[in-house]
């Protein structure tokens, strides 16, 4: 049975110097791990907790092919707890994106820590709209797991028709820059880091993101900072997220794997 949480405070200011810094126990109130509708004070939906509808024969194979992600998590400075300084290009110049410190990343080098995209990405300042290297490179992690992809847009379909129609006609525009006929351009995947408070800033605005857990692991909980609530998830668990709201993980033990299924903010700009 489905349970509905509807918060009744909101505390943003208090939490946005947050940013940037770990989650710890105290920064939520109550602990979500059971199907359920979290509500904000402004009566929409802040997230959507499913518990147990992934199959293993899905999740499983997934998490096998999509474990051997290596890249480091060079891009996400604020997510990693990290100070962000501008990249260089190939030609020496500095880019308008910005990027991890070199002495940050190596301490992450042989923690097994990795990340992977898969799908496509809008245009940048310094690249057109395209498909993501690693799909070129490995593109069984992608078709290998149709049936998973398919599945997580059946529930999101199922439990958020609304949201799920707004990501549907904004896809709509551009037939060939999403995964076969789902609301999805692009699944980001994240390998053994805790990350601390950040919000996705590339996602459509206005829906939310599917996120999976895999692995054998405990603790990892999500906490989203300015509701006070942390939601625990478990492989076989899928979570629909708002992830312009502040969020972030507790610490874990052993191996956990996230992906994040969701829809490049610019994607319709791509023809």
């Amino acid at each position: 049975m489905m349970k509905t949480h509807s918060l009744m405070h909101d505390y943003r200011e208090a939490t946005a110097a947050l940013r940037g810094k770990y989650p710890a126990p105290s920064h939520a109130d109550q602990t979500i791990d059971h199907d359920a509708v979290v509500i904000a004070p402004d009566l929409s939906i802040l997230a959507v907790l499913i518990r147990q509808q992934i199959s293993t024969e899905l999740y499983k194979p997934a998490f096998q092919d999509w474990k051997s992600v290596s890249e480091l998590p060079s891009n996400r400075a604020t997510a990693i707890g990290s100070p962000s300084l501008p990249r260089c290009r190939v030609d020496g110049t500095l880019s308008e994106r910005r990027g991890v410190p070199k002495p940050v990343l190596e301490i992450l080098t042989g923690q097994d820590v990795g990340q992977g995209t898969l799908g496509y990405l809008d245009a940048t300042p310094d690249q057109p709209c395209h498909k993501t290297p690693l799909s070129n490179k490995r593109p069984e992690m992608l078709d290998r797991h149709e049936r998973l992809i398919k599945r997580v847009d059946e529930l999101y379909a199922r439990y958020m028709p609304n949201l799920y129609g707004r990501q549907r006609a904004e896809v709509g525009k551009v037939p060939h820059w999403h995964l076969w006929d789902t609301v999805f351009t692009t699944i980001y995947i994240i390998k053994n880091l805790r990350t601390a408070y950040h919000t996705d800033t590339g996602n459509l605005r206005g829906v939310m993101s599917a996120m999976m857990p895999m692995g054998n692991f405990t603790g990892g909980e999500l906490i989203l900072a300015r509701w006070r609530i942390a939601i625990a998830l478990r492989p076989g668990d899928l979570l629909f997220f708002d992830p312009q709201q502040l969020h972030g993980n507790l610490p874990f033990d052993g191996e956990r794997i996230s992906a994040v299924f969701y829809c490049e903010r610019r994607i319709a700009n791509c023809s």
